[in-house]
């Protein structure tokens, strides 16, 4: 029994020591407008829960010009996608990282490019966001809507997300940028934990 034990300290001390290799990896903590810290989740209209489990170390080719990676550093999952901190890592050649939002106001970047068109996010700050569902108000939103760069993205929108400080995604909605019909919100939040 006591052999047993001893064996079980041996074991878990030899573990402990495979695991730290002796190498310091920064951690990227997720922003205040997706606070996905591991153990953190989300539950929405449609169903579905958006988790954020463990931080996994993580890094990602740069560019196509260029055979070098990003360094490696531990990032949680958000959704089963590598998050940095407003960015997920997206499995394109031109723009690894998908910025989802800036989470300081008016701004405007490209976030990807198919057949040499630009598809655009822009990001304005609105001071509040009610869901009915919830019967709660939500202050300091980044509302980020996604359009095609020929387009206007007051009207002519693919999707609009909503982010609200220190909760996460709160609504998404869709549109089709060709034709007049009114928008459809795809999920709203129904319940959320951030373990913080």
């Amino acid at each position: 029994m006591q052999l047993s034990k001893i064996g079980a300290i041996l074991l878990g001390i030899s573990v402990i020591v495979a695991c730290d290799k002796g190498e310091d990896y920064n951690y990227v903590k997720p922003g205040e407008y997706l606070p996905a810290y591991p153990g953190s989740y989300w539950d929405y209209s449609d169903g579905s829960r958006v988790r954020a489990t463990d931080y996994e170390l993580h890094s990602y080719r740069i560019s196509t010009t260029s055979p070098d990676n990003s360094e490696s550093c531990y990032v949680p999952v958000w959704d089963g996608k590598y998050l940095y901190k407003y960015s997920v890592y997206q499995q394109s050649t031109i723009y690894p990282m998908r910025k989802l939002l800036v989470g300081s106001g008016t701004s405007t970047w490209i976030v990807e490019e198919n057949n040499n068109v630009k598809l655009k996010r822009h990001e304005v700050h609105l001071d509040s966001l009610e869901i009915p569902a919830l019967d709660t108000v939500f202050y300091d939103v980044c509302q980020v809507t996604e359009y095609q760069e020929f387009f206007d993205f007051t009207d002519h929108w693919n999707l609009r997300e909503y982010y609200a400080k220190n909760v996460g995604l709160l609504r998404v909605e869709v549109n089709n940028p060709y034709d007049t019909l009114d928008f459809v919100v795809q999920k709203e939040l129904r319940a959320f934990y951030i373990n913080n």
